[in-house]
């Protein structure tokens, strides 16, 4: 019998015991990633029954956690040609710089996604970006070419019935004065009504339009960077004050 593991290293959980500053929540995949990541494994590795999935999850049949969990059940591939491909795979340019300007302001960053712990851990660390706090669901490996999913961030209450419910990680952020989410497609619609202000890309923009939700468009994290530097006097930034 296989026995499958996480691949994995153990991830930095941070613990603040002063929350003077906003902390801000990104999305992974299609934003801090170029391409997402996800789907690019699939169309390297994935066999027969991924495409089907796939549409049942965009007709809304099944919920994006059991689509997830059995396309990545479908995949053949050893960890080395995983790698392979997650070494390919670009971040946006803007993003160590944003890192940096937010470590040295001590402005907390979460990545809370949907996507792949190992992959998202792997793509930082390729970029030389380490020690990042991720909240995602948990890739299992059993060191041959099988993959499984396990989901530690999974709410039986999520609407979107997602693998990592992100409005429930958003609800252990009250602490911060401030919550701000940088984010661009369908699995960040629910939680950018939980935030405090939205930096939103492609898809997000048109959501965020459609439902009233303030937001400021993005082009890459140097505009998140830039809006950051203008608040750097105040705690809530006058470009994005509530009425």
């Amino acid at each position: 019998m296989n026995t499958f593991s996480s691949i994995a290293n153990s991830l930095f959980q941070p613990s603040y015991t002063q929350n003077h500053m906003p902390i801000v929540l990104c999305d992974f995949d299609g934003t801090i990633s170029v391409k997402d990541v996800t789907d690019t494994l699939l169309s390297h590795f994935g066999q027969d029954g991924c495409d089907e999935l796939e549409t049942l999850w965009l007709d809304g049949k099944i919920g994006s956690q059991e689509c997830m969990s059995k396309q990545i059940a479908l995949m053949d591939a050893s960890l080395d040609e995983l790698n392979d491909i997650l070494s390919q795979i670009e971040i946006d340019p803007d993003f160590k710089s944003f890192i940096h300007y937010t470590e040295k302001n001590k402005i907390p960053v979460h990545v809370v996604s949907d996507g792949l712990d190992y992959a998202i851990e792997f793509i930082l660390k390729h970029h030389g970006i380490k020690h990042l706090p991720i909240f995602a669901n948990k890739l299992l490996h059993n060191h041959m070419r099988s993959w499984r999913l396990e989901f530690p961030y999974a709410s039986k209450n999520c609407i979107k019935k997602s693998g990592n419910c992100k409005c429930n990680h958003v609800k252990k952020q009250q602490h911060f004065p401030q919550i701000l989410y940088v984010g661009d497609g369908s699995s960040d619609f629910c939680v950018s009504h939980n935030v405090d202000f939205v930096f939103a890309k492609d898809k997000l923009v048109h959501y965020c339009e459609k439902n009233r939700i303030e937001h400021c468009t993005i082009n890459s994290f140097a505009n998140v960077t830039q809006a950051l530097r203008q608040a750097q006097d105040s705690l809530i930034p006058v470009m994005i004050e509530k009425e």
